[in-house]
């Protein structure tokens, strides 16, 4: 079968990565082209199959980028593949020019339902597909309420390779290496410095928590466009790391170094670092938003609180702070639903399914 994938290749985040595993997965078998739209920082980060082909199409927002829009679309056609599959509003939109002509099989992964920024054109724009992937129940949810038919949707969880998921290096030899403390209790969270996130609720947890505390980190990992909000948040408090993004074996030690780890995501699809931290055994306070509720159960794989709410944030570290055996029954549960439920390899299959 001959697969084509488009997608925003301007940066890389979980989306984007997950995308490209797709991409590895599906190349193991089939022949498979990527067209990455508006960038290449995907591709740069991303440890792309040699079976790949990947065709990148930067551009500027504007104006400017309607030619090499058009030059995708051109490659795309020239391919004449039996199923594009995409991923994105912009790519959604190309894949839709590259298949409508030719009535190639088309789907689309859908990974949020909350930032959609131009919902009624998207409305359209996924009509015109043969099926749609939602990335957790929230999602599928949200495809509904908008008026998509349930016979074309299929609720694929996000998932991770969790194979790749080992530490190389001890917590203590992994807090060595980042100045960190063999003593220091770390609450940990990794994600883009994105409104999305809301980490600036963490940092003001945090600032109450760390109160004569001076055993206490927070360690926050990730880079985007609130960064400096973030630091102006933080700022004076010297118990606070930014890390900056991090990847391969220092994502897996660091994230295994954390002895908690906090998602207070204002919405989310279903975000894959909360898996990590599931399968690593981290007790978790996350917010009860779309996605996290897939995965986190409170009192069972996590403790749920409500978004934009510092205080119950600090609320529910120091309830796991304070109770070991607590953070030892979540810990388990989260490692164990984890492994059941979101494996890159059963979720995969899934998708590859669809495409015939």
């Amino acid at each position: 079968m001959k697969i084509l994938m488009v997608m925003n290749a301007k940066g890389v985040g979980g989306a984007e990565l997950q995308f490209l595993e797709l991409a590895n997965y599906l190349a193991q078998r089939h022949e498979v082209h990527v067209i990455g739209l508006h960038g290449t920082g995907a591709f740069e980060k991303a440890g792309l199959d040699a079976r790949l082909r990947p065709a990148a199409f930067p551009y500027k927002s504007g104006k400017r980028s309607l030619p090499q829009l058009v030059r995708a679309v051109r490659k795309g056609v020239s391919l004449r593949a039996d199923v594009v599959l995409s991923t994105s509003f912009i790519g959604n939109l190309v894949a839709l020019a590259i298949a409508a002509p030719f009535g190639t099989r088309r789907i689309s992964l859908q990974t949020v339902s909350k930032a959609m920024a131009y919902p009624a054109l998207d409305r359209w724009v996924l009509n015109r597909f043969d099926g749609l992937v939602a990335g957790c129940k929230d999602i599928e949810t949200y495809l509904l309420r908008r008026g998509h038919r349930q016979d074309r949707i299929t609720v694929v969880s996000n998932w991770v390779d969790f194979s790749a998921r080992k530490p190389s290096l001890s917590a203590a030899e992994t807090r060595a290496k980042f100045g960190l403390g063999a003593e220091t209790t770390l609450i940990g969270c990794i994600g883009r410095m994105h409104v999305q996130k809301g980490q600036e609720f963490l940092i003001r947890a945090f600032r109450k928590l760390a109160q004569g505390r001076g055993d206490l980190r927070l360690v926050l990992v990730g880079d985007g466009p609130t960064l400096e909000e973030m630091r102006k948040e933080a700022a004076g408090h010297p118990q606070i790391l930014f890390t900056g993004t991090i990847q391969g074996e220092d994502y897996n030690n660091l994230l295994a170094a954390f002895d908690i780890y906090a998602q207070p995501s204002r919405f989310e699809g279903l975000p894959r670092t909360l898996l990590d931290a599931m399968f690593m055994g981290k007790p978790i306070v996350a917010t009860a938003v779309n996605g996290n509720l897939d995965a986190v159960t409170d009192m069972a794989e996590g403790l749920l609180v409500p978004a934009e709410d510092a205080e119950a944030l600090a609320a529910a570290l120091e309830q796991l702070l304070q109770d070991r055996e607590l953070r030892a029954r979540l810990s388990r549960q989260a490692h164990e639903s984890a492994e059941a439920s979101f494996s890159a390899q059963q979720q995969l299959q899934k998708i590859e399914n669809l495409l015939s």
